[in-house]
């Protein structure tokens, strides 16, 4: 369910639970639900764990510090389980015993990182959810609105802004749902201890795992998957997916935005888009910023996709690589789907503009459909080369294809007036078009 009545966008809080702070704090949670699933399962002492917990929940550590020391032991999870056993310490000598007993470095890292995508995610979604809404929103209004199809960048036959939106909004949908499979499957418990066994909790692993699982609320995995990293590079690669599809909307809403086009604009705010050399400019800021994180993420997906290849039971090397290339990853998905958000709420159609470039290219555009009525009539080959005639005619005359059409003999005979006019009339250019829209949006997203 969307929860976008409590926030703006996503990226005002992503930025938060990645940083170094909110990464200590989850690594926390970790070892208090830790202690708390041993007591359960009668591994250690319930009051060690009480004590143990309550450390976890009031202890502040210095982030900064935590990552100094961390770079020389090899995880900042090094000197935190250090510090919090030492502040265990002094509370109980005999919690202090079993504070991360039975856990490794890892589980904790992998876990944590988990946990911080996990609640992103939730807030990407409700990003995702609006989105979705205002381009539905924007197809069933324009759903007749008529512009120029363009293809390679040249004009094409007509087009409805409806069916382009309705487009968009099913594309976010198809994105909203990928990461929700994927993440489903990746955003997983990591338990394992030292070589995946968790061989320190003798026959308690598996009853510990499943205590930990319900304490953090994430499900258990078949095993431990210290160096399998399929399910979390799945996920990235949804992620990266759905930066591409923003993409891809960015890039059609900046091309309609350009001055000479003039179909499309942002929404205008004060202090948005402008330059500080060409007054007169209005830039497509939000595109921008999406365009960027396309750039961008590519590259980050990358890196993931080759941290696959680990080796044995513990990587070296490939595993820390994602330890700033997931947050980097994940900044880059909020920042384009909030540009893209603010984007869509607030986009301006210029029906007009969008009329007067079609009726700009004196009908031309119609090549194909005057072409598909004379077939029947002179053959293929025939009408093909009649109608590259009649396009060189237009060109030097300056006159409209249906004026030009209509005084030649040949199609004259071939077609009648009525029928003639048909062809010219944008609306019948619309094909299944309403058909496509209702199909595209049969799976919005609901309150």
């Amino acid at each position: 369910m969307s929860q976008s009545n409590k926030y703006k966008y996503s990226s005002e809080h992503v930025t938060e639970i990645f940083s170094p702070q909110n990464k200590v704090r989850a690594m926390l949670n970790f070892e208090a639900a830790l202690a708390k699933a041993e007591a359960t399962a009668g591994v250690i002492p319930e009051d060690a764990a009480a004590i143990i917990s309550k450390s976890c929940e009031e202890a502040v550590f210095d982030a900064a510090d935590l990552e100094a020391r961390g770079s020389r032991a090899g995880t900042m999870v090094i000197p935190l389980v250090k510090d919090l056993i030492s502040h265990v310490h002094d509370k109980s000598p005999e919690a202090a015993r079993f504070v991360h007993f039975g856990s490794t470095s890892q589980d904790v890292l992998d876990t944590a990182l988990v946990l911080n995508l996990k609640e992103a995610i939730f807030y990407i979604n409700a990003d995702l959810e609006r989105m979705e809404k205002a381009f539905a929103k924007l197809a069933r209004e324009h759903a007749g609105t008529l512009l120029l199809g363009r293809t390679l960048l040249q004009p094409g036959s007509p087009i409805s802004f409806g069916l382009k939106a309705a487009g968009w909004a099913s594309a976010v949908r198809r994105g909203r749902e990928r990461i929700n499979q994927s993440g489903e499957n990746a955003l997983v418990l990591q338990f394992g201890g030292a070589v995946g066994t968790l061989s320190t909790l003798h026959s308690n692993g598996l009853k510990v795992g499943k205590a930990l699982s319900a304490e953090l609320g994430l499900p258990l995995p078949d095993a431990p998957w210290h160096t399998h990293r399929d399910r979390l590079v799945g996920f990235a690669s949804a992620l990266a997916i759905l930066v591409g599809t923003l993409g891809k909307i960015a890039r059609d809403i900046s091309l309609h935005m350009q001055r000479e086009i003039g179909e499309l604009s942002e929404p205008i705010e004060e202090g948005r888009g402008g330059s500080s050399a060409m007054p007169h400019k209005r830039n497509p800021v939000g595109c921008m910023h999406v365009l960027s994180a396309a750039n961008r993420v590519p590259g980050l997906l990358s890196s993931l996709l080759s941290g696959m290849v680990q080796e044995h039971e513990r990587s070296i090397g490939n595993w820390s690589a994602e330890w700033s290339t997931y947050p980097d990853l994940i900044k880059e998905v909020a920042k384009a789907s909030s540009a893209i958000l603010e984007v869509s709420e607030g986009l301006e159609v210029n029906t007009k503009q969008m009329r007067k470039n079609l009726d700009e290219t004196l009908e031309i555009v119609f090549s194909e459909a005057l072409a598909a009525a004379l077939i029947p009539h002179l053959g293929r080959k025939e009408a093909q080369r009649l109608v590259a005639n009649l396009l060189d005619e237009v060109i030097t005359s300056n006159k409209p294809l249906s004026l030009v059409a209509s005084a030649n003999p040949f199609v004259s005979q071939a077609i009648n007036s009525k029928d003639l006019k048909n062809v010219f009339d944008p609306n019948n250019a619309l094909g299944s078009t309403n058909d496509w829209i209702e199909r595209l949006l049969a799976g919005e997203a609901k309150d």
